[in-house]
């Protein structure tokens, strides 16, 4: 089995930010989250995702949003993390 691809791409489109990610036919991908910098939690907010993601979810101007995608096996574990991204919203 080939190394996931781990790099994401982001932007900010109108509907929201859109992560863009390399994704294999049977590759699970989750998509996780952190609003707020450092001290806050990270979640997942999709599981299985697939490439475009767009997160539509709404935060004040000035919010900082980052994000990671996880690579799972198909064991559930963690088989790869990709790099992480932020932006500090508009």
């Amino acid at each position: 089995m080939s190394q996931p691809h781990t790099a994401i791409e982001l932007l900010l489109v109108p509907a929201g930010r859109q992560l863009n990610f390399s994704k294999e036919l049977l590759e699970i991908i989750d998509i996780c989250r952190r609003v707020g910098g450092e001290s806050a939690p990270w979640e997942i907010v999709a599981h299985n995702a697939r490439s475009p993601f767009v997160d539509t979810r709404a935060f004040p101007a000035g919010t900082m949003v980052e994000y990671y995608v996880q690579h799972v096996n198909q064991h559930g574990g963690e088989a790869a993390r990709s790099n992480l991204v932020r932006t500090t919203l508009p």
